[in-house]
């Protein structure tokens, strides 16, 4: 029974309008009461007490999954009749809505889009328990504004625990895009969900729904070649769409993440469609990776470097105690010489253009002897005011040693020549010998 508009589920979704409706239930875009948040509730109508456990059980697991290309699961629940999941809402289109309104899609797209879902498919056959989803077709794959990609409704998803297998829901088909093996008892596996892939892509390329697997594998019919119904794409791509649509499981990829290879090596022969809008698809992390890896990136040594001009170094000889006549001037520059080192060479590589490598060293200012000489003054009447400060007659008697005439006779004793007519003396000579005095001169 289909949930009315504006009805409400567990006194908290609020039923906003109905996103798809199918034979085992429907899919709601509801809003969370409690977080003011959109989010998808998945209705499922299959209540026996055995589905009901099931459907608890997967719940559980697939509210464990975290992926960039999945939806999560955040609450389960059962009310009335009917069993619900709750998970993230995807704002966007889905694929099947895409193919409608543009048509054939690009191939850069449909490999772009294929690449992403191989990268969901891988994350969960390789879960333990492994998930199996079941029914990928072009209106599960879900394509958010800013071009991610998701895989959405697990309704049939089966989970596989060694040789026990579980499943939600009944065991549903979609016509042309469930593998012949889902038809009747037989085992399915990861394999089963690459053929569903595979049949998704075929039809975004060609526009046209892949013959059913069953009537394939009762030789009723055959696979109509991608080329055929579109020749604009690349025979590599072709030929890894048609694998994955084989109708035996061992003809097939074995595993996503080779089918995933296979696309990333059909990438590069591909050819754009003229005329047609482009889809920017969020690349699954992988692919960025991979893009990343083959970036041309140019060799730095494969060109010539120009030469490097090589500045001379000033090597300062080391610091020693120097007097003020060590500072005379040595050359016309009127500055102490010091040693200049050579400057470094390099072999020369091959120039992309011309550039002097000589160059004339820096001049430096002429070193000073002012400070030093001030330093030797204050040093020098420091020592003095010392001295005559502890010591003041010592100080004295050197002081009157130092500044007493040199061409004076150290002798306190001297002979006066009178002059006869009376007058002062003009020269006061030096006693060789005091203790002989000479006779003074008669007068005549």
């Amino acid at each position: 029974m289909t949930l009315q508009k504006d009805s409400l589920l567990r006194n908290r979704y609020r039923i906003l309008e109905i996103l798809g409706a199918g034979g085992m239930g429907a899919v709601y875009k509801v809003r969370d009461e409690n977080l003011g948040v959109l989010v998808a509730v998945k209705e499922n109508l299959f209540t026996t007490e055995e589905y009901a456990r099931q459907f608890r059980m997967e719940a559980t697991i697939l509210a464990s999954l975290r992926h960039p290309n999945l939806t999560r699961v955040t609450d389960h629940f059962e009310e009335g009749e009917g069993q619900y999941l709750v998970m993230d809402f995807i704002e966007g289109e889905d694929l099947r809505d895409r193919m409608d309104r543009i048509g054939i899609l690009d191939e850069e797209e449909v490999i772009t889009i294929g690449r992403a879902i191989c990268e969901a498919l891988t994350y969960l056959h390789t879960r333990i328990p492994t998930i199996l989803h079941r029914d990928i077709k072009p209106g599960n794959v879900r394509i958010a504004p800013n071009g991610q990609v998701f895989l959405v409704d697990f309704g049939l998803a089966k989970i596989v625990e060694g040789t026990q297998l579980t499943m939600t829901g009944a065991r549903a088909m979609t016509p042309g895009y469930s593998p012949p093996e889902q038809y009747g008892t037989a085992r399915t596996d990861a394999r089963s969900d690459i053929y569903s892939l595979g049949a998704t892509l075929y039809s975004a390329i060609t526009g046209s729904l892949p013959e059913d697997g069953l009537a394939r594998a009762m030789n009723q019919v055959t696979l109509t070649p991608v080329r055929k119904l579109n020749p604009k794409v690349s025979r590599k791509l072709s030929n890894v769409i048609e694998k994955a649509l084989a109708v035996h499981p061992d003809e097939r990829f074995q595993h996503a993440e080779d089918f995933q290879k296979a696309l990333t090596g059909a990438r590069g022969v591909s050819r754009k469609r003229q005329g047609q809008e482009p889809l920017t698809v969020a690349p699954p992390p992988s692919a960025i990776l991979d893009d990343v890896l083959t970036f041309n990136i140019p060799d730095p040594t494969s060109r010539p470097l120009a030469p490097q001009i090589e500045i001379p170094s000033i090597k300062l000889p080391p610091p020693r105690l120097v007097s003020p006549a060590d500072l005379k001037p040595s050359s016309s520059l009127g500055r102490p010489s010091l040693p200049v080192s050579k400057p470094i060479t390099r072999p020369e590589a091959d120039p992309v253009f011309e550039v002097s490598q000589k160059t004339e060293p820096k001049k430096k200012k002429p070193i000073s002897c002012l400070p030093i000489l001030l330093l030797i003054f204050v040093l020098v009447g420091g020592s003095a005011l010392a001295a005559y400060l502890l010591y003041p007659n010592e100080f004295n008697d050197a002081l009157a040693f130092f500044v007493r005439p040199s061409n004076v006779s150290p002798s306190p004793t001297a002979l006066v020549i009178s002059d006869p007519n009376g007058s002062t003396p003009t020269e006061s000579l030096p006693s060789p010998t005091p203790s002989a005095p000479p006779a003074a001169e008669e007068t005549a």
